[in-house]
């Protein structure tokens, strides 16, 4: 009669493999989502780039309004300054018109780092754009191969979990397969390990006296007491 340990060692073979299938129909779509990803978060950078220059541009564009109405005021001031014979109103408009000045010539520097800021903006763009495009190639690239890789590891799984079930002992206990699947998740796809001697050839750990006995004599399921893995006989 099949013991529990060799029904468990049955199962095994094909969950190792059937560990792989899975969580290569993970790794596959996870990798599809992180390229997504990164065209989304290059394609911000671009939108975002765009958005400052239309801000710069707006600003340059205040810039030279602003430069226009003191200009006016200045031509204005000098029709002023040179009809008024008060010296007071007169020195009064050339302070103005100094004031102006400096103002206009702030601003225009103020413009000129606008302007600046804008066309490496702009090269940026051209070059954020670029490797844009060829990302976005080499993705199509990959969906199509994604297809095909998603297509091949669904067949593997699928055939893995009809052998499984072919497999399915009826000699397991609802415990023992429910701490079976928990290893399973938690050891990689490696529930079990082989004893050699006392030894545990997963860990690496000596195992208790009493636990290579009761391996020994077929008394239950027995674990590992450091990596927890169900044991079999070498």
């Amino acid at each position: 009669m099949e013991t529990p340990v060799q029904a468990l060692r049955a199962l095994q073979e094909i969950d190792r493999d059937l560990y792989k299938a899975q969580a290569e129909l993970r790794r596959l779509p996870a990798e599809r989502d992180r390229r997504q990803n990164e065209l989304t978060a290059r394609q911000a950078q671009v939108d975002q780039a765009k958005e400052q220059i239309v801000s710069l541009q707006l600003r340059v564009k205040e810039i030279e309004g602003m430069n226009l109405t003191h200009g006016a005021r200045i031509r204005k001031l000098e029709k002023e300054s040179l009809s008024q014979r008060d010296m007071a109103v007169v020195e009064a408009c050339r302070y103005e018109m100094r004031s102006l000045k400096r103002q206009i010539d702030e601003a225009e520097r103020e413009g000129l780092e606008f302007v600046e800021q804008a066309e490496a903006l702009e090269a940026r763009i051209e070059e954020l754009s670029e490797q844009l495009a060829a990302d976005r190639t080499a993705f199509e690239t990959f969906l199509t191969a994604l297809e095909v890789e998603l297509t091949e590891a669904q067949g593997r799984h699928d055939e893995l979990c009809a052998k499984r079930r072919e497999r399915m002992s009826d000699t397991l206990s609802p415990e023992t397969l429910s701490l079976y699947d928990r290893l399973i998740d938690a050891r990689d796809g490696e529930a079990m390990a082989a004893l050699e001697g006392n030894i545990c050839q997963a860990c690496y750990m000596e195992v208790m006296p009493n636990l290579v006995v009761r391996l020994a004599r077929g008394q239950g399921v027995v674990q590992c007491p450091s990596c927890d893995r169900i044991l079999y006989r070498a």
